[in-house]
């Protein structure tokens, strides 16, 4: 049964060792490719030599330190295709996690590239997603739009009532005004002898206020 790429090199006993990771490395596949393809093989039963004095045991391992399927470093391990790759149908998988642009950031890790069909659909992707967020920029514009509306006409409200009120206050003072003047009528009578009396009076004393006043004005000048 096929499995990936590592299928073409199997030892003359169907395993993987040596001889599939030293030509996988000279036919241009990265150390992240070939350990997610030996990975591969190992799951699907494949022997892979990596008992004691085997090439793939020990401080001599090729794979030690390298980020394989199951490594945070490397994300879309776990989807390579079998041809080393993320292909349409690994990189559809890839994208029930992760958005286009964000495959695109991690394509690095992986040591992959997207052939042909795999790149129009991320092309799509990432026009979408650019339309999605410029829809999202426009809709926080309008929101932003029609709070400052609201506010201002919050403002505009808040001092007509203001306006109200005050112009309320002063019919209110203006009726004191008027109660109070009707009632010094009616305890001096209109023209009657107490009004005139105290008419009388205010004139007299005015008249005395104005004839000491001449005389400090004279005391001044000498």
């Amino acid at each position: 049964m096929a499995v990936n790429f590592l299928d073409q090199w199997k030892s003359g006993k169907g395993t993987i060792g040596k001889k599939a990771w030293t030509n996988a490395l000279a036919a241009g596949f990265s150390p992240q490719q070939i350990k997610v393809a030996v990975q591969q093989q190992n799951q699907a039963g494949v022997g892979v030599n990596n008992a004691p004095g085997q090439f793939f045991h020990g401080g001599s391992n090729p794979m030690r330190g390298v980020a394989g399927m199951h490594s945070a470093a490397n994300p879309l391990g776990k989807y390579q295709g079998s041809g080393g790759n993320l292909g349409l149908k690994a990189y559809t998988a890839a994208r029930q996690e992760f958005s286009g642009s964000e495959i695109n950031k991690h394509l690095a890790a992986s040591g992959m590239f997207l052939p042909i069909r795999a790149s129009a659909q991320n092309q799509m992707d990432l026009q979408n997603e650019q339309q999605q967020a410029r829809m999202a920029e426009f809709q926080s514009m309008y929101q932003q739009q029609m709070e400052a509306q609201q506010k201002a006409a919050n403002t505009v409200s808040t001092s007509a009532s203001y306006a109200v009120g005050s112009g309320g206050n002063a019919a209110l003072k203006s009726k004191s005004v008027k109660k109070r003047s009707d009632n010094v009528r009616k305890r001096w009578g209109r023209g009657g002898a107490g009004f005139q009396s105290a008419l009388n009076a205010g004139a007299g004393a005015a008249a005395g206020a104005a004839a000491g006043s001449g005389s400090a004005g004279k005391s001044l000048n000498v």
